[in-house]
């Protein structure tokens, strides 16, 4: 099924932070009590959605600023001028960009280490792992059993030393989710555990995104290594 642009923002702001679309002119709502407002755009489509107690900013901006990657959208420093009025004294806006996984990945190089994912062998073999300092006990034991979605993990010495998994998710989309434990990141894997994820949780979702922030440049060196295509930025206000 193609989507289009305004389509997709739509998918992957409701996967990561949960949308309620507005009626004809009035902006779209974003569900996270953490947020208190989301600026999707991409070269041929806007997506405005506010936080619950988020006062509409009307039609300032919304559509007539051109898109800039890495320029924050008017609409955005504008509402979070307009919140510090009221009295809130820290307000943030951040962004960075999106990417789509194709339909389908260019063959890779193996792996410099070995790499399991979230099939009944993997699953098992995880059980067995000494679980990563930064994840809890709790988490981790939902992740390896497969509660919250595919992953895929290198292996080193029996420890994860580097994760892809679905942190944000809905019926339709998932986003990907790279941790690499600092003394194995530049070795190329972050791109091989995407890619194993990528081919465990396409079965199960129609669109998978990653995206992740402007300062993160690692982060987007990993979206080119894969070959993933940009869709927009996402800003959010917090």
């Amino acid at each position: 099924m193609n989507r289009t642009e305004r389509e997709l923002l739509a998918l992957e702001v409701d996967a990561i932070h949960g949308l309620e679309e507005g009626a004809a002119g009035i902006p779209a709502t974003v569900k996270d009590p953490s947020v208190l407002a989301v600026y999707a755009w991409s070269p041929h489509a806007r997506l405005l959605a506010l936080g619950a107690n988020t006062e509409n900013p009307g039609h300032v901006g919304v559509e007539a600023q051109p898109y800039v990657p890495g320029e924050p959208p008017r609409v955005l420093t504008q509402l979070a001028g307009n919140i510090k009025d009221l009295g809130q004294q820290t307000v943030s806006v951040e962004g960075g960009p999106s990417y789509l996984f194709p339909e389908r990945l260019a063959p890779r190089a193996p792996a410099p280490l070995p790499v399991i994912a979230s099939d009944s062998a993997g699953r098992l073999a995880a059980a067995d792992l000494v679980r990563p300092d930064n994840w809890q006990p709790g988490e981790w034991a939902e992740l390896i059993s497969g509660a919250v979605g595919e992953w895929a993990m290198a292996v080193h010495d029996n420890t994860p030393v580097s994760i892809c998994f679905s942190p944000a998710a809905n019926t339709l989309a998932a986003e990907a989710g790279t941790w690499t434990r600092a003394d194995f990141r530049g070795r190329g894997l972050a791109p091989a555990v995407a890619a194993a994820w990528w081919h465990r949780e396409r079965r199960n979702k129609q669109v998978l995104f990653y995206s992740t922030t402007a300062a993160n440049h690692a982060s987007q060196s990993v979206a080119r290594a894969l070959g993933l295509a940009p869709l927009g930025w996402i800003w959010t206000v917090r």
